[in-house]
C-alpha cells in the first residue's frame, strides 16, 4: 500500500535537479569545496604567474583532508611544492577542512595514431598481358564476354611513353639489388676458397703413427667436404646472377626502340640453381684403438665442458677395443712410434727420444708381465699429462 504514496517522475529532470538530490549530495558538496579552495589559492600564486587558474574546481581534487593540485607541467609541480605550507597556511586561516596539500601532474592520454590504410593503387599495364587477352578474343563465342575481354585488352594496353618510363626503373632497380647480392656472394666465395686453401689436414700416415688424429682428420675432411659443396653453389648462384644481368642489358638495350620487345627480353626465365649436392660419404668407421681411447678419455678428464666431456667419453668407449684386441693394437702403436723414432721421423730432441724410448720399452715389458694392465699402459703413454 505504500507504494502508492511514491512520486512519479513522468517528465524529464534536468541535471542539476538530479545532482541536487541526496545520492548527488556529497559530490556537489566537495565540488563547491574544490571551488572555495581555488579562490582562497589564488592571491597566494598570483605573484608567481602560473598559467592555470585554480579557482576552477577541473584542477582541484579532494581526498579526505587533502587538496589536490592538478598541474600541466613538472615545472609547474616544482614552484607548487615549494609553496605547499604557504598554501596549507592560506586554507586554514579561509576556515577550510584541509591539512595538507599535494601536488600532482594532470596524466595526458596519447593522442591515438591515425589508423592507415594500405592502398594497392591501380594495377601496372602490360604490353603483353594486353596481347596475351587479345590472343584468346577468338575463343569466345559469347558476344558479351568478348565485349568484356575487349575493354580488359584496351585497360591493360599501356602507352608506350609510361611502358617506357616503368620499366626503366623497375629494371635499374633490381640491376642495383642484383649487383649487391653479387658483390657478397663474392666476398662469401672468396672466403670459401681461402678456407679450402689453407685447410692442412693430417695425412693418413700421420693418423696411423699418431691415433689421436685419426678423428682430427675426420672433421677436417667432412669440414673441407662442405666448404667445396657451399662454393659449388655459391658460383652456381653467381652465374645465375651474371645471366639476368645480361637479359637485363638487352632489355636497356631495346628499351628506346621497342619498349614491347625490351618488356618481352625483361621477362626471360632464368633456370633456378640446382639443389644443394649432397656431401660424398665420409668414412665414418671407428676403428678399435687403445692408445686413442686412452687419449680421448684423457682429454675428456681435463674437459670442464660437461656436454663436451660426455661426448668425448662416449667416444673413447665406442673405439676402446677388448683387451685381446687392445693388446694387440697398443703393442702395433708401440711398435710403429719406436720405428718412427729411431728412423728419425720426428721433431723430438735426443734427450726426448731417449726418454720416450724407455717409456714405450717399459710399456712393452708391462704389457709382457700383466696383459690385464693394457688401458693403463695406454693411459700413460698417450694420455695428457
Amino acid at each position: 500500500m505504500t507504494r502508492d504514496f511514491i512520486p512519479r517522475h513522468n517528465g524529464v529532470q534536468s541535471l542539476s535537479s538530479c545532482l541536487l538530490k541526496t545520492v548527488g549530495e556529497p559530490l556537489m558538496d566537495q565540488y563547491l569545496l574544490a571551488e572555495r579552495a581555488g579562490k582562497a589559492l589564488a592571491p597566494v600564486l598570483k605573484p608567481f604567474r602560473l598559467a592555470i587558474d585554480f579557482s576552477d574546481p577541473a584542477y582541484c581534487r579532494i581526498e579526505g583532508q587533502t587538496l589536490v593540485l592538478l598541474t600541466e607541467s613538472a615545472v609547474q609541480q616544482n614552484r607548487l611544492r615549494q609553496l605547499t605550507q604557504r598554501l596549507t597556511a592560506a586554507l586554514v586561516a579561509e576556515g577550510l577542512p584541509f591539512t595538507a596539500v599535494e601536488v600532482r601532474i594532470i596524466a595526458r592520454t596519447p593522442d591515438p595514431e591515425p589508423l592507415v590504410i594500405a592502398s594497392s593503387g591501380p594495377r601496372p599495364k602490360s604490353a603483353i598481358g594486353a596481347a596475351a587477352v587479345g590472343a584468346m578474343l577468338t575463343e569466345f563465342e559469347n558476344d558479351k564476354l568478348r565485349a568484356t575481354m575487349e575493354k580488359l585488352r584496351a585497360a591493360l594496353s599501356p602507352d608506350e611513353e609510361d611502358l617506357r618510363t616503368s620499366l626503366e626503373n623497375r629494371l635499374c632497380k633490381e640491376t642495383m639489388e642484383l649487383i649487391e647480392e653479387r658483390r657478397k656472394l663474392d666476398t662469401h666465395a672468396a672466403d670459401l676458397r681461402y678456407g679450402i686453401n689453407a685447410s692442412d689436414i693430417p695425412t693418413e700416415e700421420e693418423a696411423q703413427d699418431y691415433p689421436r688424429l685419426e678423428a682430427e682428420r675426420e672433421r677436417k675432411l667432412a669440414l673441407l667436404q662442405r666448404q667445396e659443396d657451399e662454393l659449388r653453389i655459391t658460383e652456381r648462384r653467381l652465374a645465375r646472377i651474371d645471366i639476368r644481368l645480361e637479359a637485363i642489358d638487352r632489355a636497356l638495350e631495346l628499351l628506346p626502340t621497342d619498349p614491347v620487345a625490351a618488356e618481352a627480353a625483361a621477362l626471360e626465365r632464368v633456370p633456378e640453381p640446382e639443389a644443394k649436392a649432397t656431401p660424398s660419404p665420409i668414412s665414418t668407421t671407428l676403428k678399435p684403438s687403445a692408445s686413442g681411447a686412452a687419449a680421448i678419455l684423457s682429454l675428456a678428464s681435463q674437459t670442464q665442458n660437461l656436454r663436451l666431456r660426455k661426448t668425448l667419453e662416449q667416444l673413447g668407449r665406442l673405439i676402446d677395443p677388448a683387451t685381446n684386441t687392445a693388446i694387440r693394437a697398443l703393442a702395433g702403436d708401440i711398435n710403429r712410434e719406436e720405428t718412427r723414432i729411431c728412423e728419425n721421423k720426428t721433431a723430438l730432441t735426443e734427450e726426448a727420444k731417449a726418454r720416450r724410448l724407455e717409456a714405450l720399452r717399459e710399456a712393452r715389458r708391462t704389457l709382457r708381465d700383466d696383459p690385464l694392465s693394457v688401458r693403463a699402459v695406454a693411459a700413460r703413454l698417450y694420455g695428457r699429462n
